[in-house]
């Protein structure tokens, strides 16, 4: 993972979700679940931001991340009682973490980082078990075909603006295109800061996130046991206004519902099974 994201206090300072876009999720969620979230699972939580705010509406959240001091970032914002943030990996989030979840949440196109469809199959899987029978999973992320194409240039800017613990800093991520083989967009992020403990004046990166086909991405949810879609929605506009789902959507959140299992059918009686059973009858 980047050194950005290794920085819970500057992550949070630029990505703490907007009161608009609160908002938004939260009427999602209620439109599909008909209630507030009970139980919230995060299986890229960063420094606990979403899981803060479902916590404070009083549910029970649980999340993990690969990066330890993004745990420890949440670990400090989240009262424990009724909370439990453990490192791990979004693959399989750790069983310690628990089921039954009404409601998970992974916006930002956090599962762009699994390079690998089949680490997404994995993930979508370990989701799948994680979900009570009729809990959603409010998932961002990017449906673009092979002709497609990304206009690079700046897709994000801010700052400067205060860092917890001191300092300030300014941030600026690129987009540098599509690449059409691996299906990944190349970001590249830079970040100046001034009088940031610990941290280097600047830290410049670049990393790929994965993109879906759509035929791709309905490939992978029927490889990990099935899910529905039940909306899609523009994740572009904070407003979250609705989107047809379908080939090359783009930045999309998709609410998502794990099939239910199909019914066993009784196995059919050979002809000389139905005359046995008549003869006996």
């Amino acid at each position: 993972m980047s050194a950005f994201y290794r920085r819970s206090a500057i992550y949070a300072a630029f990505f703490a979700p907007s009161a608009e876009i609160r908002a938004s999720i939260d009427r999602l969620v209620r439109k599909h679940l008909r209630r507030a979230p009970r139980r919230v699972i995060d299986p890229a939580c960063g420094p606990g931001l979403w899981l803060e705010h479902f916590q404070t509406q009083g549910a029970e959240v649980a999340g993990c991340d690969l990066e330890e001091s993004a745990i420890v970032g949440a670990t400090a914002r989240l009262p424990k009682r009724g909370a439990r943030v453990l490192v791990g990996d979004m693959r399989r989030p750790p069983d310690e973490l628990g089921a039954e979840f009404d409601c998970a949440i992974n916006l930002d196109n956090s599962i762009g980082h699994l390079n690998d469809p089949l680490d997404v199959v994995a993930h979508f899987a370990s989701m799948r078990q994680r979900l009570s029978p009729r809990g959603i999973y409010v998932i961002g992320l990017a449906i673009r075909e092979a002709k497609d194409t990304i206009p690079t240039g700046i897709v994000f800017e801010r700052g400067p603006v205060d860092i917890d613990g001191g300092g300030f800093a300014a941030l600026r991520t690129e987009s540098l295109g599509l690449d059409a083989i691996t299906r990944c967009e190349r970001i590249r992020q830079i970040t100046i800061t001034a009088n940031v403990p610990e941290t280097p004046s600047v830290i410049a990166e670049q990393y790929d996130l994965l993109t879906f086909t759509f035929a791709m991405l309905k490939d992978i949810l029927e490889a990990a046991g099935g899910f529905d879609v039940l909306d899609c929605r523009d994740a572009t506009d904070e407003d979250l206004p609705t989107k047809p789902f379908r080939k090359g959507a783009g930045d999309v959140v998709l609410v998502l519902r794990a099939k239910a299992p199909s019914p066993a059918k009784a196995p059919r009686k050979s002809a000389s099974a139905k005359r046995a059973s008549r003869k006996h009858a």
